[in-house]
């Protein structure tokens, strides 16, 4: 079986529209169909064969979607780098998955020449390797590639490793069709729309810009985030979407002057990534006046269950804005106890899922794979349950789950009701060990700017509001929270740090 890649149909029916924009620079359909040809020639001639990977680090250059389309064209792999790892980490992905060629963006040449991949290319005008622009302009008659086999892999995601090394999901040509399609359909994207792109394109948020890529929608990327960088690509592209995920939709929320901001043209912000407390987001609904839409999933699965526009309701249905809603087109999900048997409404056990959007598999890992794809059922290390109505809760992680005394304690449940409090900008909840206890309840929150926010005052905030076990029994304040590039909150280093030196 066959499937279109992500740019023929737009390039046929809109040549001329815009595709992507970055900055200055903006790209229209027709030449970035003539550049993915060429670079896809350009590879071959140095080698790159169908099955090779590719590695590409950089930040969400104007190239990206083009290179994507290029490997997919070829049958080559593409490895997209995160750029936030250090040497080392970027050295265990790039050797691990056998890349043959790097493609590395501006900053990052002696990041290159110190990662074990013999070829480079580099785009701009400087850098280590061959120049890219240099080898798409060799290719001045590029060949002809067949159709694309849907089970073939077509790129290697790995994963952020909050809970250890990372691991490569890889996507094969009908996993990325499937996630398109079920975006483009939930999302009702129209040629013509405008998506911002906020969250690196490393990330599996790549797969949600390329949905309104295979529609004929203009893709419009933020190199990186700050609030005064988004809002101006929202107001000069008069972008339609925005992917955003809940710490930059929180500073957002808090950016000076973002209530005279106007956003006519936003139909709506799309969040995920990690749990949002229900008062940031009822904050943000009032600050962007459009619809929210939530997806809920992982790497390996994209988004598995949305929580979608009538849902977030803050004075009908208050309850849902906690929910992460309903399963998305071609995904079925289910919610199981240790043994995979379904759970029924309200009891807790582990979040699964299948659907032809699924990862194949993890690169050269195949206990992994087994471990993970028990049944054929993705089996996503999230916690939760089914209301009677059938809409999915997320209670936590499986490995922040903190058991205390014999109680299980879910820090999300914790981490919402420190949102509450008017002097808290951003929370984390861990287990710490505790002699008695076993493990106790612990936050770590950072205060709001102008506000005098005290560890007593956060303990009293909890009582009353939680079960007595639920409430933190000690507290601490910090400056900033670790976090991974997508703004999720790394409490593997809050443990870590927390069991080698105790509280800050």
């Amino acid at each position: 079986m066959h499937v279109p890649d992500l740019l023929r149909n737009p390039a046929k029916r809109f040549p001329d529209r815009v595709a992507v924009i970055e900055g200055s620079r903006r790209l229209t359909f027709a030449e970035v169909d003539r550049r993915a040809d060429q670079l896809a020639a350009a590879m071959q001639a140095r080698g790159i064969e169908r099955g090779d990977r590719v590695a590409l680090l950089a930040m969400n250059e104007l190239e990206y979607l083009e290179i994507q389309v290029a490997a997919q064209r070829l049958g080559a792999i593409l490895v997209p780098l995160n750029y936030r790892l250090a040497v080392p980490e970027l050295d265990y992905i790039v050797r691990r998955s056998g890349c043959r060629l790097l493609i590395h963006g501006p900053g990052y040449e002696v990041t290159a020449k110190h990662l074990g991949v013999g070829d480079n290319l580099h785009l701009g005008p400087t850098g280590h390797g061959d120049s890219y622009d240099d080898a798409l302009a060799s290719q001045t008659d590029p060949a002809a590639f067949g159709p694309l086999l849907a089970d073939s892999p077509c790129t290697i995601l790995y994963t952020s490793g909050t809970t250890g090394r990372p691991k490569g999901a890889v996507l094969s040509n009908l996993s990325v069709y499937a996630r398109c399609a079920s975006n483009a359909l939930e999302l009702r994207v129209q040629p013509g729309d405008v998506f911002v792109q906020t969250l690196p394109m490393f990330h599996i948020a790549a797969n949600l810009a390329y949905s309104f890529t295979y529609v004929g929608a203009t893709l419009a990327l933020v190199r990186e985030f700050s609030p005064p960088a988004v809002l101006a690509v929202l107001r000069a592209t008069r972008a339609t979407h925005v992917l955003l995920v809940p710490t930059t939709i929180n500073m957002l929320n808090n950016h000076p002057g973002i209530d005279e901001e106007r956003f006519d043209d936003l139909r709506m912000v799309l969040y995920g990534a990690s749990a949002i407390a229900p008062d940031v987001l009822r904050r943000a609904i009032e600050v962007f006046g459009c619809g929210f839409l939530q997806f809920f999933g992982m790497t390996e699965t994209s988004g598995c269950s949305l929580l979608r526009v009538p849902d977030h309701d803050p004075i009908g249905r208050p309850d849902l804005l906690a929910s992460a809603g309903t399963d998305a087109v071609s995904f079925e999900t289910r919610v199981v106890d240790q043994d995979d048997r379904e759970c029924p409404p309200g009891v807790v056990g582990e979040i699964v899922t299948r659907g032809p959007a699924l990862m194949v598999g993890y690169w050269d890992d195949p206990a992994a794979t087994d471990e993970a794809l028990r049944g054929g059922w993705m089996h996503t290390g999230d916690l939760g349950y089914r209301s009677e109505e059938g809409y999915l809760f997320v209670s936590d992680r499986l490995k922040d789950m903190i058991v205390t005394g014999g109680e299980n304690v879910y820090p999300r449940e914790v981490e919402d009701v420190l949102y509450a409090h008017r002097g808290i900008l951003e929370a984390a909840v861990i287990g710490v060990p505790d002699d008695h206890w076993g493990e106790r309840v612990h936050a770590i929150v950072v205060a709001r700017p102008g506000h005098d926010l005290t560890t007593a005052s956060v303990l009293e905030h909890c009582r009353g509001r939680l079960a007595g076990y639920k409430c933190p029994k000690s507290a601490e304040l910090a400056d900033s929270l670790p976090k991974n590039v997508t703004g999720k909150i790394l409490k593997r280093e809050l443990r870590e740090r927390y069991l080698s030196t105790g509280p800050a």
